[in-house]
C-alpha cells in the first residue's frame, strides 16, 4: 500500500469516526441541541477533529451537560476537542457560556475542577459571557463593557486565586482574562495573565517546577493583577484609534505590567501607538509602572 492509500484510509477513518462521535453526542444531549463537527488537516493527512454541542438554556445546567454527556466525552481522541456552548437565549447578543474539553485531558477530575470554576464564574459575574479553555485551565470573561471593566477583573482575579488552592498542582499552565468592548473576535482592549510560562519554548527534557514554587509565582500573579486594577482602571478613560485592540499583559515570573497595540488589519504591533496609550495612562495614574511590550 503506498503513502496515498495510507493517508486516503486514515482520512476516512477519521471521517467515519467523527460521524460517529456525532451520533453518539446528539444521542446524549438534550433533543433541543446542535450537534457539529468540523475536522482539520493537512492535505490528505488528519490531524484533529472539533465538536461542538450548542444549547439554549440556563449556564448553570453546564455540570448536567458534561454528567449526560460524560460517556462519549469519554470517546474523545487525544487529538480531538468538545466544545459545550450554552447560550442564555436564542439572541444572537444573549451572553453564553464555553467549556473546551481537550480528548487528552478529559478525565473526571479535572472536568469537575473546570466546571466548578465556570459555575463560581456565572454565580459571581452573572451578566458577562464566560469561556473555560480545559487544555491549560483557561478562564476568559468576554464582552465586558468599560463601566464594568475593573469590577470584573478584580472578580475574576479573586475566583482565580480561590481556585488555585485547590487546581494548582494538577494544572502546569493556566491563565485569566477579561476582553473588553470590541467584538467577540477583536476586543477592543485585554487584561490577561498568565502561570507557567518561563519565556523560552517548552522543554520535553524540563522537570517539574516543585509546587512551593508555583505557588509563589501564583501569588505574586494575582499581587500584580490587583495592583494593576488602577492602571486598567486609568486604560477604560483612554480610547485606542479604530482598527487597533490593546493588548495589557504581564512578563512571566516576574509579571511586569506591559502594553501592547495591535492593527487587527495587518495583526503587526504597532508601538508608536502603544507609547501614545502607555502615556495617556501614566497621565491618569502617574503612579503606574506599565510599559510597551
Amino acid at each position: 500500500m503506498g503513502l496515498f492509500d495510507v493517508l486516503s484510509s486514515s482520512r476516512r477513518a477519521a471521517k467515519d469516526t467523527a460521524e460517529a462521535m456525532v451520533t453518539a453526542l446528539t444521542a446524549a444531549a438534550p433533543r433541543e441541541a446542535q450537534v457539529s463537527a468540523e475536522r482539520s488537516g493537512v492535505g490528505l493527512q488528519h490531524l484533529s477533529t472539533t465538536l461542538k454541542v450548542s444549547v439554549v438554556g440556563t449556564r448553570r445546567g453546564m455540570s448536567a451537560l458534561v454528567d449526560r454527556l460524560a460517556e462519549p466525552i469519554g470517546q474523545l481522541g487525544k487529538a480531538d476537542e468538545l466544545e459545550l456552548r450554552i447560550t442564555e437565549s436564542a439572541d444572537d447578543a444573549a451572553i453564553f457560556s464555553s467549556l473546551l474539553i481537550g480528548g487528552w485531558r478529559r478525565d473526571r477530575e479535572d472536568l469537575d475542577f473546570l466546571v466548578r470554576a465556570h459555575d463560581e464564574l456565572v454565580a459571581r459575574i452573572p451578566g458577562e459571557s464566560v469561556l473555560v479553555d480545559g487544555h491549560y485551565a483557561g478562564f476568559t470573561v468576554s464582552g465586558v463593557a468599560r463601566d464594568d471593566a475593573v469590577a470584573t477583573a478584580g472578580v475574576l482575579g479573586a475566583v482565580w486565586e480561590d481556585i488555585l488552592t485547590d487546581g494548582l498542582g494538577n494544572w502546569p499552565e493556566t491563565c485569566i482574562a477579561v476582553e473588553i468592548g470590541g467584538t467577540a473576535e477583536e476586543p477592543e482592549i485585554s487584561y490577561a495573565v498568565e502561570l507557567g510560562g518561563d519565556g523560552e519554548d517548552d522543554d520535553v527534557g524540563t522537570l517539574p517546577v516543585p509546587l512551593a514554587e508555583r505557588q509563589e509565582e501564583a501569588r505574586r500573579a494575582i499581587a500584580a493583577w490587583r495592583e494593576s486594577l488602577a492602571d486598567l482602571d486609568a486604560l477604560m478613560k483612554v480610547r485606542p484609534r479604530a482598527g487597533y485592540g490593546v493588548r495589557f499583559g504581564f512578563t512571566p515570573l516576574k509579571f511586569k505590567p506591559r502594553l501592547a497595540v495591535e492593527d487587527w488589519e495587518s495583526g503587526d504591533e504597532d508601538e508608536g501607538e502603544a507609547d501614545e496609550v502607555v502615556a495617556s495612562v501614566k497621565h491618569h495614574h502617574p503612579a503606574s509602572k506599565l510599559t510597551v511590550k
